[in-house]
């Protein structure tokens, strides 16, 4: 009876080993996508931060014609120091938007990155559990039968076991004294 209930303990552990790698295993493969679509969202906000820098540089240079522009339609020398003073504020406050436009993008393709990152590691973590799994469920199973083989060899001996003596007395099996 012990030995069958050690043989279902020791398949049990297997059984718990093998299904915890395979939960590590899992959770491994979620954070390793989570990490391809890390990459790939700090590529978007890369190509997206590219796109509005463009159209912010657009912007702001349309609006350099459009004040030069107007500086010539309400007879304003456009070649004057005050007037090319206008203009050069304007074409560096819309170099600094532009430049705005894609350290934003750079920040935000560096948080996606950072994700990624953390991603592989827990990733990585995972794989270490689930490689560890079975090794811990084999060695928590071995502790665990040398912690009760005490118990077992006790109880052997106690019901009858293990040979000649050591056994159950004649009072004990025969309280009574009948036939004895």
């Amino acid at each position: 009876m012990a030995a069958a209930t050690i043989g279902l303990a020791a398949l049990g552990s297997a059984f718990s080993g093998y299904s915890q790698a395979s939960a590590a295993n899992y959770q491994a493969q979620v954070a390793k996508n989570n990490a391809i679509v890390s990459s790939r969202n700090a590529n978007a906000a890369i190509a997206a931060g590219q796109v509005q820098s463009q159209a912010v540089s657009l912007r702001s240079a349309a609006q350099g014609g459009q004040i030069k522009a107007a500086q010539a339609a309400n007879n304003i020398n456009t070649s004057s120091k005050s007037a090319i003073g206008v203009q050069e504020s304007q074409r560096e406050t819309g170099e600094l938007d532009t430049l705005t436009a894609m350290n934003n993008a750079a920040l935000q393709a560096y948080g996606y990155q950072v994700q990624g990152a953390n991603f592989n590691a827990q990733a990585g973590l995972e794989q270490s559990i689930a490689g560890q799994a079975p090794i811990a469920s084999a060695l928590n199973f071995g502790g665990n039968a040398l912690d009760k083989a005490p118990s077992i060899g006790s109880n052997w001996l106690n019901f009858g076991g293990g040979g000649g003596g050591g056994g159950l007395s004649s009072e004990q099996l025969n309280p009574g004294g009948f036939g004895g």
